[in-house]
């Protein structure tokens, strides 16, 4: 980050030396301490709270994107059901067609391959 070579270090070793003196380095750097942790304290908090707003976002793209994926299994869901429908529709007309037709025939005596007379249905008991 800082391109500090150790010649520079040394200058400024020397140059806070003679302006803090001998006497009142320990207090000078007790004092920077603090205040490079605390400096260090909000980057952190502010890195934390950057990476929450990022999490938030992501998690809010995630959402759409479900409820993209949720829409789009519903329409298929409702267009099959249509469709299953529409064909139950049309085999039902069938079999109503084969059954009248059925009914129209006479019966044919497979033996003989002439027509035969079939006693009427049985009324259903309870109807």
């Amino acid at each position: 980050m800082f391109e500090i070579s150790w010649s520079e270090l040394l200058i400024l070793a020397v140059v806070t030396l003679i302006f803090v003196g001998p006497k009142d380095l320990p207090v000078f750097f007790n004092t920077l301490g603090r205040y490079a942790g605390a400096v260090r304290r909000q980057a952190n908090e502010f890195k934390r709270h950057f990476e929450d707003a990022m999490r938030e976002a992501e998690m809010d793209n995630l959402r759409k994107e479900l409820d993209g994926v949720r829409d789009d299994i519903q329409r298929t869901v409702r267009d099959a059901e249509q469709a299953a429908n529409r064909e139950v529709a049309a085999i039902d007309s069938e079999v109503g067609g084969v059954k009248a037709a059925i009914e129209q025939q006479p019966a044919i005596d497979l033996s003989t391959g002439e027509p035969v007379e079939l006693p009427a249905p049985a009324a259903k008991p309870g109807a």
